[in-house]
């Protein structure tokens, strides 16, 4: 079944930022959640010289920044940044746990 999608939000658009708000808008916010997705493991894979719990702690931390500013802009689900900080906490928690236990 094809869908018919309303243009007058791109019509309308005279920069970058209104584009990418129409195509969000046309598919149910699914850009850029799967936008800070590809961020996250981007950055997870650029920081791989570390050790995995560090990368993952460092890269889950600035994807919940990022996509806390996307949220307070209304272009990201609030779903997205809680998952984002449910997992710098668990791997924050994690590793005290582990640096508890060395010593």
């Amino acid at each position: 079944m094809m869908t018919i999608y309303d243009e007058s939000l791109l019509s309308n658009a005279t920069n970058v930022q209104e584009v990418v708000l129409a195509a969000n808008t046309y598919s149910e916010g699914l850009l850029l959640n799967l936008f800070m997705l590809a961020i996250f493991l981007i950055l997870l894979m650029a920081l791989k010289r570390w050790e995995f719990q560090d990368a993952l702690l460092t890269s889950s931390f600035i994807a919940f920044v990022i996509s806390g500013m996307l949220t307070y802009a209304g272009m990201v689900s609030m779903w997205v940044t809680t998952v984002f900080l449910t997992l710098t906490a668990f791997t924050g928690m994690y590793m005290y746990i582990i640096k508890r236990r060395q010593q």
